[in-house]
């Protein structure tokens, strides 16, 4: 038998010149299957939204289903039953339908493993309460969306991958039968941290909700509690940045970086920010760099979600932009403290102990096929 195993995904989250969240928790996918034993053969697909696509999406009805399965079926299930393959990730819920297609053209021990990035519903279900009271179509298409999750969860896929312990709860109780939580990798690749004057920094995509609220409440505090400190913001698109800069002077926006440009960035940061102020899906990945690169970070009870911690003085006591920006402004303002939050964040990165998950991960994958 072959112990390959299959990795299926958009290949724009395998290969980008710019990581976001999605690419960084795709690779550490990859890292933690290549751990556990298994040669990955990847399989990659593109995207198809057309016009009708698009308006069904908007409308709920294909949220789930973003690619054209009928480009690549023959191909992908000849794969499978040429290479004896047993074990195939799918990588985002997007693509779980392709299970309910595939079972009938492969063996019958084939299994599938869902790779979650998160349940769209759990983001939805924020997105139309934050401001105005849900219109009957917004309810509808969040119960059309709970009601996919759950066929997805019971009939397509065989086990899922998580990126937080929270999920793994939410995903059972959408009858997903095997679940398993996957905390974030956290390794020592420590940056010379050189904060010339004190500031802080946030990287991330703007358009994703929970990111730009978080800011912009974050923004709103600080502002009142007379932040006298350069808040710096990287990500696009632009026009949203630079939306923020204009609306606060205390904001500049630095655009969207590149890994090497990021890296160079972060160094000269005092903190890092994680401002997330209610349970968003999936985890804030790009939490894990900073941390790595050893650079003083603070997050929200819930912008941890998805991390082991030695060390929880990086997180703030409660969700509210209010703390955060208190504790922000107090290690910016106090030397000791914030080689104190220093401390912690190296803490965290040294003392991760990715072998206790793989092994879990071994474990898990038994359940369906012994290499």
């Amino acid at each position: 038998m072959s112990n390959i195993a299959l990795f299926v995904t958009d290949k724009k989250y395998i290969s980008a010149e710019i990581m976001g969240g999605v690419q960084l928790c795709t690779h550490e996918y990859l890292s933690y299957i290549q751990s556990a034993g298994y040669t990955v053969r990847e399989f990659t697909i593109e995207a198809s939204i057309g016009f009708v696509t698009k308006l069904k999406i908007k409308a709920g009805l294909d949220v789930y289903e973003h690619y054209p399965i009928n480009n690549y079926l023959q191909n992908l299930s000849q794969t499978i039953n040429s290479e004896r393959i047993k074990l195939v990730f799918l990588n985002q819920l997007s693509l779980a339908h392709w299970a309910e297609e595939l079972k009938p053209m492969v063996a019958t021990d084939v299994r599938f493993i869902g790779l979650s990035h998160g349940n769209e519903s759990g983001d939805y279900i924020h997105q139309i309460t934050q401001l105005n009271k849900p219109s009957r179509l917004q309810t509808w298409k969040l119960g059309k969306l709970l009601v996919n999750e759950v066929k997805l969860f019971s009939k397509a896929l065989d086990g899922v991958l998580v990126l937080s312990e929270l999920e793994s709860a939410i995903d059972q109780w959408l009858g997903a039968n095997h679940v398993l939580y996957l905390p974030r990798l956290l390794s020592p690749q420590f940056l010379p941290w050189q904060p010339a004057v004190a500031n802080a920094g946030f990287a991330g995509t703007l358009d994703h909700l929970p990111n730009l609220l978080g800011i912009e409440q974050l923004a709103a505090s600080l502002q009142k509690q007379n932040f006298g400190h350069q808040l710096n913001l990287v990500g696009g698109p632009a026009h949203l940045g630079q939306k923020l800069e204009k609306a606060y002077s205390f904001i500049k926006y630095k655009g969207p970086l590149g890994d090497d440009e990021l890296a160079e960035e972060v160094k000269s940061w005092s903190v890092f920010i994680n401002p997330v102020f209610w349970y968003a899906r999936g985890s804030s990945t790009k939490l894990a760099r900073a941390i790595n690169w050893g650079i003083p970070c603070l997050t929200t009870p819930a912008g941890r979600r998805g991390y082991e911690l030695t060390n929880e003085s990086v997180t703030t006591a409660d969700n509210t932009p209010e703390t955060f920006a208190a504790a922000l402004i107090n290690v910016l303002n106090n030397p000791p403290a914030l080689q104190q939050l220093r401390t912690a964040t190296v803490e965290n990165a040294e003392n991760f102990k990715a072998s206790l998950y793989i092994d879990s991960l071994k474990v898990f994958l038994n359940k369906f096929w012994k290499p």
